[in-house]
C-alpha cells in the first residue's frame, strides 16, 4: 500500500515538476555565477552570510507567486494591469526590462566567456549559439523546452564536483556563512552592497514574474497546489545549495590566497593554478549552462510579462506567427545583447554587483504586488495567505528597504 501511495504521488509530482525548480536554479545564471564568484573573492564565505534567510525568503515569494498563479489562473503581469492600470503596467515594465536586459547582457557575456575557455573562435560559436537559442525557442513547444531546461539543471553537479576538489575548511565555512563572520568588518557598507548584490541574483525580480508566467503556460490547477509547494521548496534549497559551493570553490582558493575577480572567467582562470586545471575545466562548463539556461529563461521572463501586461498571445505552444509579439520580444533581447557583447573590448560582467544590487533594491517593488494580491480574498478565496509567509515576506520587505537605505547612503552620499 506504501509503495503504491508513493508511486501515485511521485508520477503527480513528476508531472508538475518545472516552474519552482527551473526558475530557482536559473537564478543561478551567468550573472549569478558572476555575482558569487566576484563576492567570495572579496569576502570569503561570509558572501553567503544570508544564505540561509535568503533561502526561506525564496522558497516563500515564489510559493506565494505560484499559488496566486495557480488559482487565478493569470500571471503577475495580468493582474496588475487588471488591478492597477495600463500606466502602473508600463511604468513597472520599463523598470523590470531594464533590469532584465543588463542579466541577458551578462549572460551573453557568460556564454562568450565559457566559449573562450574552452579555447575555441568565440564570434563563430557565440553568434551560432545563440541563433540556435532562438531557433528552439521558436519551433519547440513548451514541453520540449522545459525538458531542455531540466536537463541543464543537471550540469550544475559540475560546481559542486568542483567545490569538493579545493578541499576546503569545512569548519570555516560553516562558521562564515552561518554563524558570524569572523574574516570581515560585518559593519563594512561595502560588505553590505555586495551581500544585497548576492540577494538580489538568488531572489530576482524577473524570477518572481517568471514562476506566476510559467505555471499558467504549463496548466497547473488547484490540484496541484501542494505538489507545487514541495517543487518550489525543493528549487529554493538546491540554488542555494549551489551557489554555497560555487561560493567555497572560489574562497579556499582565491580568498584564501587574496586574489580578487570581476567576474566568472577570470574566477576560472585563476582557480586553475591553484586547484587544477579539472576543478577549472568543471568551474567552466558550469559557466557554459548557467550561460544557457538564462539565455533560455531571463528573456522569456520579459516576454511573458509585456504580453501579459499589453494583453498580446503569450504562450510557448503557438508558432511565431500567432505570438509573433511574445517571440520578438525574446529575440530582441538577445540580438542586442548579442551585437554588444561582439565588441571584444567590452565586459559586461565588471558592472555585475552593480546590476544585481538594483535587482536586489527593487525587490520590494514586486513583494509589495505579491502581499496585495496573495491577501485579496476576492481574488483568492480560501487561499489566501497566512501565518509565517504572510509576515516573513512583510518583514524581507521592511528589512531590505532598510539595507538599501543605509549601504546606498553609506556607499555613495
Amino acid at each position: 500500500m506504501f509503495w503504491k501511495n508513493f508511486k501515485k504521488r511521485f508520477v503527480i509530482f513528476l508531472a508538475i515538476v518545472g516552474p519552482g525548480l527551473i526558475t530557482a536554479v536559473a537564478d543561478n545564471d551567468a550573472a549569478g555565477v558572476a555575482t558569487y564568484s566576484v563576492a567570495a573573492s572579496l569576502y570569503g564565505m561570509a558572501s553567503q552570510y544570508l544564505v540561509i534567510p535568503t533561502t526561506i525568503l525564496l522558497a516563500v515569494t515564489q510559493e506565494i507567486g505560484a499559488r496566486i498563479s495557480i488559482v487565478t489562473g493569470k500571471g503577475l503581469g495580468s493582474l496588475i494591469r487588471e488591478k492597477y492600470g495600463v500606466k502602473m503596467a508600463a511604468g513597472l515594465f520599463f523598470l523590470y526590462f531594464f533590469v532584465n536586459q543588463t542579466v541577458v547582457l551578462q549572460d551573453v557575456t557568460g556564454l562568450k566567456s565559457a566559449i573562450q575557455l574552452f579555447g575555441l573562435p568565440w564570434e563563430s560559436v557565440l553568434i551560432l549559439t545563440c541563433l540556435l537559442l532562438i531557433v528552439m525557442i521558436i519551433k519547440l513547444n513548451f514541453k520540449k523546452l522545459q525538458k531542455i531546461f531540466l536537463f541543464m539543471i543537471l550540469f550544475y553537479i559540475s560546481y559542486v564536483v568542483s567545490a569538493l576538489l579545493v578541499h576546503p575548511d569545512w569548519r570555516q565555512a560553516i562558521q562564515e556563512s552561518f554563524i558570524l563572520p569572523k574574516k570581515v568588518n560585518i559593519l563594512d557598507a561595502k560588505y553590505w552592497f555586495s551581500l544585497i548584490a548576492v540577494l538580489g541574483t538568488t531572489v530576482t525580480l524577473w524570477g518572481q514574474f517568471f514562476i506566476s508566467s510559467f505555471i499558467v503556460d504549463k496548466g497547473l490547477t488547484k490540484n496541484d497546489l501542494k505538489s507545487n509547494r514541495v517543487e518550489v521548496y525543493g528549487g529554493a534549497f538546491l540554488t542555494n545549495f549551489l551557489s554555497w559551493m560555487m561560493a567555497i570553490a572560489v574562497t579556499f582558493t582565491l580568498f584564501a590566497n587574496r586574489i580578487m575577480v570581476t567576474d566568472g572567467y577570470s574566477a576560472a582562470k585563476a582557480i586553475e593554478p591553484l586547484a587544477g586545471n579539472f576543478s577549472a575545466l568543471l568551474f567552466g562548463i558550469g559557466l557554459f549552462a548557467a550561460s544557457i539556461l538564462g539565455l533560455f529563461i531571463v528573456p522569456l521572463a520579459t516576454a511573458y510579462v509585456f504580453t501579459e501586461m499589453f494583453g498580446f498571445e503569450r504562450t510557448l505552444n503557438v508558432d511565431f506567427k500567432t505570438g509573433k509579439v511574445f517571440y520578438i520580444f525574446f529575440v530582441v533581447q538577445i540580438i542586442i545583447a548579442l551585437v554588444i557583447a561582439l565588441f571584444p573590448g567590452i565586459n559586461l560582467f565588471s558592472l555585475t554587483l552593480w546590476g544585481n544590487y538594483l535587482n536586489g533594491a527593487a525587490l520590494p517593488i514586486i513583494f509589495y504586488f505579491i502581499i496585495r494580491f496573495s491577501e485579496n480574498k476576492e481574488l483568492m478565496g480560501a487561499h489566501v495567505a497566512s501565518g509565517f509567509g504572510k509576515w516573513f515576506v512583510r518583514i524581507a520587505l521592511i528589512l531590505i528597504v532598510a539595507a538599501v537605505g543605509v549601504s546606498f547612503f553609506q556607499n555613495f552620499v
